[in-house]
C-alpha cells in the first residue's frame, strides 16, 4: 500500500493494530445481533493508543498522515463497523487540534489523547429544528459557564471522556463550542439507539 508519508510505516503502524482488530472481530456479529455496546473493544483501543494515530512523533503519537489513519480505519471497520462511526468524532477533534498552531493548549489535549481520553460530540439538536436554531445555551456563572440543553446523534459519546458541545451564549454573544468532561456534576449520557 503506498500512502503519504510522514515518515511512518503503514504495514509497521497496522501490524500493531492487526492483532486487536482480530480480537474485536471475535463476537463482532453477537454484540450487533443482542445490542451489546463494545465497552471491552473501545477500552482495547485505548489502551493500544489507537486514539493517538495522528499525534505527531514528537508529540508522543504515531504520527500517522490522514490517508493512514483512513486506512486502519478501514481494517478496523473490517472487525467491526460501529467502531470507525464510534470514534469519527474523536477523530475530528484531533484533526481540529492538529490544526491550531503549537500552543501549551494543544499540548494539554494531546496529553489527554496520549493518555487514553476520547472525544465525543454534541452538536445536534433535538427537535424539528431549523436550519441555525441552538436550544443548547451556555450561561455565564460565578467562576465558569453553565451548560444547558439535549443533544442526539452523538454516536461514540458513549464512550467518550470529553463532548465537543455546540451551543449559543444565553446572553446572545453568539455561538460556542464548548469542550465538556463526562464526568463534570449534572452531564448525562444515554443510550438512546433504537
Amino acid at each position: 500500500m503506498t500512502l503519504f508519508s510522514t515518515g511512518t510505516d503503514y504495514e509497521q503502524l497496522a501490524a500493531t493494530f492487526r492483532p486487536i482488530f482480530a480480537r474485536i472481530a471475535q463476537g463482532a456479529a453477537a454484540r450487533e445481533q443482542n445490542r451489546i455496546l463494545p465497552d471491552e473493544q473501545i477500552r482495547w483501543l485505548k489502551e493500544a493508543g489507537f486514539g493517538t494515530v495522528r499525534i505527531p512523533r514528537e508529540k508522543g503519537g504515531w504520527g500517522a498522515s490522514l490517508p493512514q489513519l483512513i486506512a486502519l480505519l478501514i481494517e478496523l471497520a473490517q472487525a467491526d463497523s460501529n467502531l470507525p462511526q464510534a470514534l469519527r468524532a474523536h477523530f475530528a477533534f484531533v484533526e481540529d487540534r492538529l490544526n491550531q498552531p503549537d500552543s501549551p493548549a494543544r499540548d494539554r489535549w494531546f496529553r489527554r489523547f496520549l493518555d487514553g481520553e476520547l472525544v465525543g460530540s454534541g452538536w445536534t439538536e433535538i427537535g424539528a429544528v431549523r436550519l441555525g436554531e441552538v436550544f443548547t445555551r451556555v450561561t455565564p456563572v460565578e467562576g465558569g459557564w453553565r451548560l444547558d440543553g439535549e443533544k442526539f446523534y452523538s454516536t461514540g459519546t458513549l464512550f467518550a471522556d470529553w463532548i465537543d458541545v455546540f451551543a449559543r451564549r444565553s446572553d446572545n454573544q453568539g455561538d460556542v463550542i464548548a469542550l465538556v468532561s463526562t464526568s463534570q456534576a449534572g452531564v448525562e449520557r444515554e443510550d438512546d439507539w433504537e
